[in-house]
């Protein structure tokens, strides 16, 4: 299953890279956010591992994050991997004008188990989750 989906960021494209890059900043814009587990690598860099810890529908959740690439400020590639299954988000970040970026994610998944049955079903719900952070990192983002 592949989406694409793309807002306006009303600051400067660095300042979005900035905000996009703090770890400090996730528990601001990504719902039910922990904690941070480095597993290797340096933060931010190709090949680096990380464990994000969530609380979803009151259960601990935790989502393996890999760097496939790395070419900030423009793009970013995650691998995530769960009990769900595989996900892959090509993160592009590109300057609109001097006061705005556009965001742009592009994403893949791949269902495990008895989800991948169900999983044309499952598509838009993906899509509303992913925009729902792309919105919340754009309201973040906007008021520092």
């Amino acid at each position: 299953m592949k989406y694409s989906l793309k807002n306006t960021i009303n600051k400067p494209h660095d300042e979005v890279i900035t905000h996009f890059t703090n770890p400090d900043g996730l528990k601001h814009w990504m719902e039910g956010f922990e904690r941070l587990e480095r597993i290797s690598g340096e933060a931010h860099s190709e090949g680096s591992k990380t464990n994000f810890h969530f609380i979803f529908k009151n259960k601990p959740m935790v989502i393996a994050e890999t760097i496939l690439e790395q070419n900030l400020p423009h793009q970013i590639k995650f691998a995530y991997e769960s009990k769900m299954g595989y996900n892959e988000v090509e993160m592009k970040f590109e300057k609109a004008s001097d006061n705005s970026t556009t965001q742009i994610n592009n994403s893949y998944f791949e269902l495990n188990g008895p989800m991948k049955y169900i999983g044309f079903l499952m598509k838009p719900l993906m899509k509303k989750q992913s925009l729902k952070y792309m919105t919340a990192f754009k309201a973040y983002a906007e008021k520092q």
